[in-house]
């Protein structure tokens, strides 16, 4: 074969995959209209106000899947918890719905024992609250109270929550979107998602009796019921040795807190004006008892 046949073997070569580029592209390019799937545009327009996180807090897979959702009428405009007031009325014009703003809600820890209450057993098992609840309903005296491992802060999607001093998770209110991931994530309830205005609260879900719970931990409710006589509205009630708030009632006077023996009671706020993170600046002031000791030997999981 000589040179000038190279040549033209490449020009032939090269002209085929050329028209073969070309008919394919044509065929891509009239595939694409016969084939084309209409969507509305309000879904981009929608997708573009969501905060792009994705945290599954509105029951769907992702912020893409919750647009296509409000646009088909399967969700509500204020589907998304964490979303902004204004990116909230943008979507409902878009939508053409008059959305009426809602109060800014937040988490908040029931329970003020952390480190101060004593074990069951040493537990050296994988680092993580469901694991290690999984071993005799956790490792603290208190079958009630926080673990202390940290796993709410690791599911948070917003950096919300770190873990204190004092072996509590502290919900930093700022970040704070009130998404529920850490109420899903934490093994013993601990974590409800309530409105600013609530901020009296009982930071304890005990349901042992008064003298067990003052044994295990210093900062427990008893069931002492001073909380429930000084109420003027009779908002507070202790059933089955746990005080409870109705917050129907409740008008945030903090009577209750202030005379709470063991601290199981805090008012929110002067820690919410002073920026501090909860729980830090409601730290309970009771005095240590002397049943709150570590007990048992070691389980490893």
């Amino acid at each position: 074969m000589g040179p000038h046949d190279t040549i033209n073997l490449v020009i032939i070569s090269t002209a085929a995959i050329s028209i073969l580029a070309i008919i394919f592209g044509l065929g891509l390019a009239i595939a694409s209209k016969v084939f084309a799937i209409d969507t509305d545009p309000r879904v981009d327009k929608v997708l573009e106000n969501l905060p792009g996180a994705n945290c599954g807090a509105c029951g769907t897979a992702g912020c893409s899947s919750l647009a296509e959702a409000i646009v088909k009428g399967e969700k509500p405009i204020d589907a998304c918890p964490v979303i902004t007031p204004e990116a909230r009325k943008i979507i409902g014009d878009v939508m053409g719905v008059n959305v009426v703003q809602k109060e800014r809600s937040v988490a908040v820890l029931l329970c003020n024992g952390g480190n101060s209450v004593g074990e069951k057993h040493r537990y050296s098992g994988v680092p993580d609250c469901q694991a290690a609840a999984l071993l005799h309903g956790g490792y603290k005296l208190c079958d009630y109270g926080c673990l202390g491992l940290g796993t709410c802060s690791e599911a948070c999607p917003f950096e919300a929550i770190m873990m204190g001093d004092d072996g509590l998770p502290e919900v930093l209110e700022e970040r704070c979107k009130a998404c529920g991931k850490c109420v899903e994530a934490c093994p013993k309830g601990l974590f409800v998602i309530q409105p600013l205005s609530k901020a009296v609260h009982v930071r304890c879900k005990s349901c042992d009796k008064g003298a067990y719970t003052k044994k295990v931990c210093p900062a427990g409710c008893i069931g002492c019921k001073k909380c429930e006589k000084e109420c003027p509205v009779q908002a507070i009630k202790v059933d089955n040795f746990l005080a409870r708030i109705d917050y129907g009632k409740c008008i945030a006077c903090g009577k209750c807190a202030k005379v709470c023996p063991q601290g199981a009671i805090a008012d929110f706020r002067k820690a919410r004006k002073s920026g501090v993170p909860i729980p830090s600046a409601v730290a309970f002031t009771a005095k240590e008892t002397a049943g709150s000791g570590q007990a048992g030997g070691e389980v490893t999981a």
